[in-house]
């Protein structure tokens, strides 16, 4: 024991000092976006990559946030898509009528969007949505 601490108390006062400091940001949660554009991730079936722009909207009118964030994300209902030809929350491509198909969110769609810390730490945006799936009876 050194002046009167040991190593417990040491560690009590730096939990603490790190624990009661004031947080500089309010850690993001989700945030409002609009959609910039899309990309197809090669090899992928029916899963796009988004750009995206931070929105804001008085009473009832988006618009994109002046100054607000960007950056680009992936849906979280294109993950499950894949060779067995299964869109968004299991929709089977088979049972679309006419011309419809399972299509990119289009530009200009406000979306919600969360932060994901993926297996490599690296910091992914998720869209939380349905995929779109349009398309014309025949």
């Amino acid at each position: 024991m050194i002046g009167g601490r040991d190593n417990i108390d040491r560690w009590r006062f730096d939990l603490n000092r790190v624990t009661d400091a004031p947080q500089p940001h309010e850690p993001i949660m989700y945030l409002l976006a609009v959609i910039t554009g899309s990309t197809l991730i090669s090899g992928s079936t029916k899963r796009y990559t988004y750009t995206w722009a931070e929105a804001t909207f008085a009473v009832t009118t988006p618009s994109t946030k002046s100054g607000g964030l960007t950056g680009s994300a992936i849906s979280v209902s294109e993950l499950s898509n894949d060779a067995t030809n299964k869109y968004s929350y299991g929709v089977d491509p088979t049972n679309l009528p006419g011309t419809f198909d399972a299509v990119a969110i289009p530009t200009g769609t406000y979306v919600f969007i969360v932060p994901y810390r993926g297996s490599d730490g690296d910091l992914q945006w998720l869209i939380v949505n349905t995929q779109a799936i349009d398309g014309t009876c025949e």
